[in-house]
């Protein structure tokens, strides 16, 4: 009976739940049809703001729906290019889920049925990717995709679009780390790899011709990688169109807005030279300086950061040397690896390794030799929660069934904070993660192996070759702190990144999280003048320029 009473509980939950849910989206459609129309401002005639959304993340598209209206109390027309299945090969694949990629298309319908119910519950106009190519067109890419040597795919181009790398970056992340080589792909995974390829012909395809029809003054998408989100962002580009692409910052809420620098590549969550030379000149103030002290400690004690999954106590330093038998006096250099599938590695910046496992490996090889410092390899948590396949756990323990005393491993899973790590350790290495802002912050030099963001900003230690990466470490144990102006220079470039380009979207209903819907209390900061942040987003995508918080 009481089994029964269980059972029926949880049915009426869910009949409830969904009852609420449907009621919540016609609020939300009807609330916002009335909003827009006594507060739109364009009409057929007006400049119009192409909205490309492929991903088929309906929490993503709500986001820009969001900015939609705004755009649209402004006097700007939005229309929205959403999938309807015709790629397959997208950014919701991935080698983990299991699924036969033969069958791919089956599970098309449910994504495209919850995007056009987004749309429907925002009122936004928006139109298929079908629309805009014919049956004759897409055989014409099957048959280049056919006959095409897997090896060649990397370099091929498309309207002068880098698809090649494109795909190649989309099965990165479908691979979740499974392989990084692609020399060792089997059949299976060149199959998926030419599916990437079909993809990326068909949206830029697309892309190429939607900006030539409809003539959008600016072009505004999210990622701005992969197969999904690439393609508009580099015509657009190349077309002097303006543009604008975001990310999800690093707590909830808060979002990234960037314009492209260049043609076929990204660097993402950058600053450009402008942005950094007008924050450089002007010093920061007493609060300044206190809020982005709060911000950082409160990213690793007080669970308000997105990307760092484990939340653990602080510990003192001789607590720690103890926990990772560090019984000398030499100097400790961490390296903080990297998710090896992000799409950091495959966003076509400047590298000096082929791939983030062959610098972890070819690092560890080069530290067995340097033995008056000790090293400390800190494996990347994201793995954890990343949906890897292979990680760099296994990576490390599969290259070394034995390391010497003066390597030590953090793996995926320590509870040792990384706070604690930056008050420990002498100095760092990364290609790109953020320990090439924060470290810095400690007076701790940090060895770049590439061209990040942050890089030639005036307080990291930047490798161009391997030669002059490895020349680095060897005299790794020499590395002096940073020194005042140095440090200065970091807390600018930590500021401008982690507080003046987070941008809040505050009308999101909070409850709900950050993908949540929008809260209808708080309709009138979509209007002109009633929000900064909103008039900073809608000013970034109209005069194409990265959003930054004065």
């Amino acid at each position: 009976m009481l089994k029964l009473n269980n059972f029926l509980h949880k049915v009426i939950n869910q009949t409830w739940g969904k009852i609420i849910h449907k009621k919540n989206n016609k609020n939300i459609q009807f609330e916002l049809k009335r909003f827009l129309k006594s507060n739109s401002k364009f009409d057929i005639n007006s400049p119009l703001v192409l909205i490309w959304e492929l991903g088929g993340f309906p929490g993503i598209l709500k986001k820009d729906a969001i900015i939609s209206i705004a755009l649209n109390s402004r006097g700007f027309r939005t229309h929205f290019i959403i999938c309807d299945g015709l790629p397959e090969a997208c950014i919701q694949r991935g080698l983990e889920f299991g699924d036969k990629v033969d069958d791919w298309h089956l599970q098309c319908y449910k994504c495209i049925s919850d995007m056009v119910q987004v749309a429907k519950n925002y009122n936004i106009e928006f139109s298929f990717l079908s629309n805009y190519i014919d049956k004759r067109q897409r055989e014409i890419f099957k048959t280049t995709v056919q006959d095409i040597n897997i090896l060649d795919i990397i370099k091929y181009k498309y309207l002068d679009v880098s698809v090649g790398e494109i795909a190649w970056s989309s099965l990165n992340r479908y691979l979740k780390g499974l392989v990084v080589d692609i020399h060792e792909l089997n059949n299976e995974h060149e199959s998926v790899f030419k599916k990437y390829l079909y993809a990326a012909l068909i949206n830029t395809y697309v892309a190429n011709k939607t900006i030539n029809l409809i003539k959008p003054i600016s072009v505004f998408t999210s990622h701005g990688v992969y197969v999904d989100y690439a393609p508009p962002i580099f015509l657009a580009y190349k077309k002097r169109v303006k543009s604008l692409y975001w990310l999800s910052g690093y707590a909830n809420f808060l979002h990234y807005y960037f314009t492209p620098k260049d043609f076929n590549k990204l660097k993402l969550r950058s600053i450009n030279d402008q942005g950094w030379n007008k924050r450089k000149s002007t010093p920061l103030t007493f609060e300044e300086n206190k809020l982005l002290d709060n911000y950082i400690y409160n990213r690793y004690f007080h669970n308000n950061a997105r990307d760092v999954k484990i939340i653990s106590k602080s510990e003192n330093n001789n607590d720690l040397k103890m926990k990772l038998q560090i019984f000398n006096e030499n100097p400790t250099v961490c390296l903080f690896t990297h998710v090896s599938w992000d799409a950091t590695f495959f966003s076509f910046n400047t590298m000096i390794f082929d791939n983030a496992n062959s610098w972890v490996i070819e690092s560890i090889n080069t530290m067995m030799t340097i033995k008056n410092v000790n090293w400390i390899i800190r494996i990347h948590p994201g793995e954890l929660t990343g949906c890897s396949t292979k990680t760099t756990d296994d990576i490390i323990k599969e290259k070394f069934k034995k390391l010497p005393s003066h390597i030590k491993i953090l793996w995926s899973n320590s509870h040792i904070n990384a706070f604690d790590l930056f008050k420990l350790i002498n100095s760092g290495i990364t290609i790109y993660g953020t320990i090439g802002v924060e470290l810095p912050l400690f007076g701790k030099p940090v060895i770049v192996a590439g061209d990040a963001p942050f890089s030639n900003k005036g307080f990291t230690i930047d490798a161009k070759t391997k030669d002059e990466y490895f020349d680095m470490l060897k005299k790794a144990a020499m590395i002096k702190p940073l020194d005042d102006n140095q440090i200065n220079y970091a807390r600018l470039y930590a500021y401008s990144y982690f507080i003046q380009k987070q941008v809040p979207l505050n009308v999101i209903n909070k409850s709900q999280g950050h993908w949540g819907d929008i809260d209808l209390r708080q309709l009138n900061k979509l209007l002109p003048g009633k929000d900064y942040a909103m008039d900073k987003i809608c000013d970034g995508i109209i005069n194409g320029k990265d959003v930054v918080l004065e």
